[in-house]
C-alpha cells in the first residue's frame, strides 16, 4: 500500500506542475510578444505617476492573475511591475505577497479547491461551491480591514491614503464585490471575474479621477520622466533622484542621445529650490545625483536597460489616438488575458456543454501493465491508471482537456505566438524551454509532497491523517475551531501552496469537524482561508 500510495502520489502531481507550466507558456509568451509591456506602458500612462491609483490597480491585475494561473504568477509579474514604476523592490515584493492572500484560495479556477479537497471522500460539487462562498466572506472582510491600514502603507505615505480614501474603497469593491457575488455560485471564477471587473472599473475610476485627489511626490521623490518617443503619448517612466538609473539617465541627456526623443527634468520650483540664489547648498542637487559604489553593479546595466526599454518602445511604436486604432490594438495586446478567461468560462460552464464533453471517461481502450496497474485513455483523452499494484482503492486520472493546460494556456499562447509572430523576441522553443527549467525545483518539491499527502489519506480509518484528526479534535474539542485556520497557514508556510496545504490537511480538518460535530464545509473554508494567508509568509 506504501509503495501504491507514493506511485499515486508522482502521478498527481501531473496535474498542478502542467496547470504551471502553462501558465509560465502563457506569461513567458506575453513578455516575448510585447503584450506584457504594452500593459505596463498603457498602466503608466493611465496612472501617470499617481501611487494610490498604481497599487489599486495592481491589486486588481494581481488577483486577476492569481485566478487565471496562481502558482506564485501574481507576485512575479506585478512586483517588477511596481520597481519599474519606481517603487522600492523589497516594498514591492512584500506588498505583492501579502495582496496575493487575498485571492489564492481561487488561484489556477479553483485549483485549491477542486483539486486540493478533491480527495475528501463524499464531498460534491455543492459542499465545494459552499467552501468557496464561506471563504468568500472571510477573505473579503480581510480585504476590507487589512489592505487600507496594513498593505497599502507599506509604500503609501498615510496622509495620501487618507486623501484618496473614496477612491481605494471604490476599487476594493469593484474587485471584492465581484468575487463575493461569484462566491456563492462558483469556486473557479470568483479571483478571475473578480480581478479583471476590478481592472476595468479601476482604469475608469482613475481615468476619470473619481475620489482620486492630486499626487504631489516629496521634493526627494519627484519622478525624472523619460518619453521615448517623439509623441506625447511616449512611454513614461518613473525614475526617483536616489534611484542609480537616474544617474544613466542624466547622463543621456547631456549626451543628447538620439535614443532619449525628451528629458523632462523636475519641476523648476525643485531649481529654484537648490539655486544658489535662495541660499540652498547647490552641493544637494550634485549629491542626489551622485552614487555610490554598492550601486556600481546597477550603473554598470543601466545603459542596457535604457537600451532594452528604448527597443521595447521602438518595436511598439508610439501610442495610437482612437482614430489611428487605439481600441483595435488594446484588445489585440489584453487578447491573452480576455482569451484565456473566455475559454475557462466555455469549459467550465456546465451549462454550455463542453464540460461534460472534456471529462467523459468512456469510451475508452485499456492496457494492462500487470501489477503495475490497468491504464485506461477515454475518447476525450482522460488518462487513468485503475488498481495501482493491485490495491482497489489507489488510482489516477488526469482529463487533459479539462485540467487548464493545454486549454487554455497552451492554445492561447500558441494563437499570440501567431498572431504577433513579426514581434516574437524569443523562438517558441525558447519560451517552452524557459518553462521546463523553470519546473525543475517545483516538481521536486511536488512529488515529495503529493506522495507524503497519499500516504498520509490512504486505508480509511487506519490513515495518518484520520488518526491525527480523531486525537487532536477529541483532546481540544471546539477549541480546534480556533486552530484550523492556523493548521492551514503552517500548510502555505512549509509547501508554499494553498493547494499542497488543502491536499495535506483538508482531511484533518474534515476528520475533525465531523468528531465534534461541526460543519464541515465551514472547517474547510478556515482551513482554505488559512492557507490563502500562509501565501504571504511561505517558504
Amino acid at each position: 500500500l506504501s509503495c501504491g500510495a507514493i506511485i499515486s502520489g508522482f502521478h498527481e502531481a501531473l496535474s498542478p506542475l502542467t496547470i504551471m507550466f502553462g501558465a509560465i507558456a502563457l506569461f513567458e509568451t506575453m513578455e516575448a510578444t510585447l503584450c506584457l509591456p504594452y500593459m505596463m506602458r498603457e498602466m503608466k500612462s493611465l496612472t501617470e505617476g499617481h501611487i494610490v491609483a498604481e497599487l489599486m490597480l495592481i491589486f486588481a491585475f494581481a488577483y486577476m492573475i492569481e485566478g487565471a494561473s496562481g502558482f506564485g504568477t501574481p507576485v512575479a509579474l506585478g512586483a517588477p511591475m511596481l520597481v519599474s514604476l519606481g517603487h522600492d523592490k523589497f516594498g514591492s515584493i512584500v506588498t505583492l505577497l501579502v495582496m496575493n492572500t487575498f485571492a489564492t484560495v481561487w488561484g489556477a479556477a479553483g485549483t485549491p479547491i477542486w483539486f486540493g479537497l478533491g480527495n475528501i471522500s463524499g464531498l460534491s460539487e455543492d459542499d465545494f461551491v459552499e467552501v468557496s462562498f464561506k471563504a468568500g466572506v472571510c477573505l473579503t472582510f480581510a480585504a476590507y480591514l487589512i489592505l487600507p491600514t496594513l498593505v497599502l502603507p507599506i509604500l503609501c505615505p498615510v496622509q495620501e491614503l487618507k486623501k484618496n480614501f473614496l477612491f481605494i474603497i471604490l476599487s476594493l469593491t469593484s474587485v471584492m464585490g465581484p468575487v463575493l457575488v461569484m462566491s456563492f455560485f462558483t469556486y473557479e471564477f470568483p479571483s478571475l471575474i473578480g480581478g479583471m471587473l476590478g481592472c476595468i472599473i479601476s482604469a475608469v475610476l482613475i481615468r476619470f479621477r473619481v475620489g482620486l485627489k492630486e499626487y504631489s511626490h516629496p521634493t526627494n521623490e519627484r519622478h525624472l520622466k523619460i518619453s521615448t518617443t517623439s509623441s506625447s503619448h511616449g512611454l513614461v517612466s518613473s525614475l526617483r533622484p536616489d534611484d542609480p538609473l537616474f544617474a544613466a539617465v542624466q547622463n543621456n541627456c547631456d549626451k543628447n542621445s538620439d535614443d532619449l526623443k525628451e528629458c523632462v527634468d523636475n519641476d523648476e520650483d525643485v531649481e529654484e529650490e537648490h539655486s544658489p540664489e535662495n541660499g540652498t547648498d547647490a552641493s544637494i542637487s550634485e549629491e542626489s545625483y551622485n552614487v555610490d559604489s554598492k550601486d556600481v553593479e546597477v550603473l554598470e546595466d543601466a545603459d542596457q536597460v535604457l537600451a532594452s526599454i528604448n527597443s521595447v518602445e521602438a518595436a511598439l511604436g508610439p501610442r495610437k489616438s482612437f482614430a489611428e486604432g487605439y481600441l483595435k490594438e488594446l484588445i489585440g495586446r489584453t487578447f491573452p488575458i480576455w482569451g484565456t478567461v473566455l475559454l475557462l468560462i466555455l469549459t467550465r460552464v456546465e451549462q454550455i456543454g463542453l464540460k461534460g464533453l472534456l471529462i467523459k471517461r468512456s469510451p475508452y481502450f485499456e492496457i494492462a501493465f500487470g501489477t503495475y496497474g490497468k491504464f485506461r485513455l477515454s475518447a476525450s483523452l482522460v488518462f487513468q491508471l485503475i488498481d495501482i499494484l493491485t490495491h482497489p482503492d489507489l488510482s489516477w486520472k488526469y482529463e487533459l482537456l479539462y485540467v487548464p493546460f493545454i486549454i487554455p494556456f497552451v492554445l492561447v499562447s500558441i494563437i499570440t505566438m501567431i498572431i504577433y509572430r513579426s514581434d516574437l523576441q524569443a523562438r517558441p522553443k525558447e519560451i517552452f524551454g524557459t518553462c521546463l527549467v523553470r519546473l525543475k525545483k517545483p516538481a521536486i518539491a511536488l512529488l515529495g509532497a503529493l506522495a507524503l499527502v497519499q500516504l498520509m489519506i490512504k486505508e480509511g480509518p487506519a490513515a495518518p491523517a484520520d488518526i491525527i484528526g480523531t486525537v487532536l479534535s477529541q483532546a481540544l474539542k471546539e477549541g480546534w475551531i480556533a486552530f484550523a485556520a492556523i493548521v492551514g497557514t503552517l500548510g502555505s508556510f512549509f509547501s508554499g501552496s494553498t493547494t499542497i496545504s488543502n491536499l495535506t490537511f483538508g482531511g484533518i480538518q474534515e476528520i475533525a469537524a465531523k468528531s465534534i460535530g461541526t460543519s464541515v464545509s465551514s472547517m474547510l473554508a478556515l482551513q482554505a482561508t488559512g492557507a490563502s494567508a500562509g501565501n504571504g509568509v511561505c517558504l
